[in-house]
């Protein structure tokens, strides 16, 4: 398993991660510990089947960590260019929120 070595910057991303990580390790623990008790060949079958799917969890739990990095990059930079552009043309991003508010208003009174 790969290590998620930063967080973002709200710290929404590190700990979700970590959490499943530890209990996916423990639950590993625990499955061992059973299929060495019993000593069968079905609790043993049971067990490798259960950290196959352990494995696929964790490389999922991976995954989701790194599109959700992708995801608040994404939005990071979509708004450090809105913000570009409102410091380059100051009064159109004025006049598009007033048409925006003013639309809004008009939608929000319909009902």
């Amino acid at each position: 398993m790969t290590k998620c070595a930063s967080k973002d910057r709200f710290g929404y991303l590190g700990t979700e991660a970590a959490a499943l990580r530890e209990h996916l390790d423990q639950a590993s623990a625990a499955i061992a510990r059973a299929a060495q008790s019993e000593g069968t060949e079905a609790a043993t079958a049971a067990a490798e089947a259960a950290r196959e799917l352990l494995a696929r969890a964790a490389l999922l739990a991976d995954e989701w960590v790194d599109k959700a990095k992708g995801a608040a990059q994404a939005v990071d930079a979509g708004q450090e260019g809105l913000a570009d552009i409102v410091r380059r043309k100051p009064l159109a991003a004025l006049g598009l929120a007033t048409a925006a508010g003013f639309v809004l208003a008009l939608l929000v009174r319909r009902k």
